[in-house]
């Protein structure tokens, strides 16, 4: 039977890794930071340059809209840095020292922690989203609640097998795809390796 085992020591900065992705690329909130910059830089455009591109007299709205926009820029990297610490601190010492499996088959996930002990079992059509990274697989069991799995962690099986069955048992989106996800270098190599199939196809090769 096919199956995907890891085991992973737990690992400070990996946590802080996967809270950052998180924070970064699946986070609403930083989305509204974002949104809230960029409305904030278009009114400091808007009172400092007329209709004709040229400054306006008012100084006094135009520093003001600009310290607004330099704020509001700062804090979203000030919250994320806190948001990530303040989740890392959480830590108990038992936790430094625990070791987590994880076993994946083609019918479900099965967790389990030295620390925390016992299992936790969840199935493929629980999963919510895969994101796949060099270095990981976040696996989404919720929108802001999940588990990775670290690839050179991977002690039976292996990348292509785990990604083989994602593809065949994720949950299907409306076209159809698997919930599943390519972010960085993975997923420019995946564009890179799509292209050249695309090439290859109209060489009739």
């Amino acid at each position: 039977m096919d199956k995907v085992i890891s085991q992973t020591k737990y690992n400070r900065k990996q946590h802080k890794e996967f809270y950052l992705f998180h924070l970064t690329r699946r986070s609403g909130t930083i989305k509204l930071l974002a949104a809230i910059v960029i409305v904030m830089l278009i009114i400091a455009i808007a009172n400092t340059f007329d209709s004709g591109f040229k400054i306006k007299e008012d100084t006094s709205s135009m520093m003001f809209s600009w310290i607004m926009f330099a704020v509001s820029l700062s804090f979203t990297p000030i919250l994320i840095i806190s948001r990530v610490n303040n989740v890392v601190k959480q830590e108990t010492p038992e936790r430094l020292k625990s070791t987590e499996k994880i076993e994946v088959t083609k019918m479900k996930f099965t967790r389990s922690n030295d620390c925390i002990g016992g299992k936790s079992v969840f199935g493929w059509t629980d999963i919510q989203m895969i994101c796949e990274t060099a270095k990981y697989f976040y696996v989404y069991l919720q929108e802001d609640n999940g588990i990775f799995i670290v690839k050179e962690d991977i002690i039976e099986g292996d990348v292509e097998l785990f990604k083989k069955m994602a593809m065949a048992n994720l949950k299907k989106n409306k076209k159809g795809r698997p919930l599943y996800k390519r972010y960085g270098k993975v997923r420019r190599e995946y564009r890179a390796l799509m292209k050249l199939e695309e090439q290859n196809k109209k060489l009739g090769k």
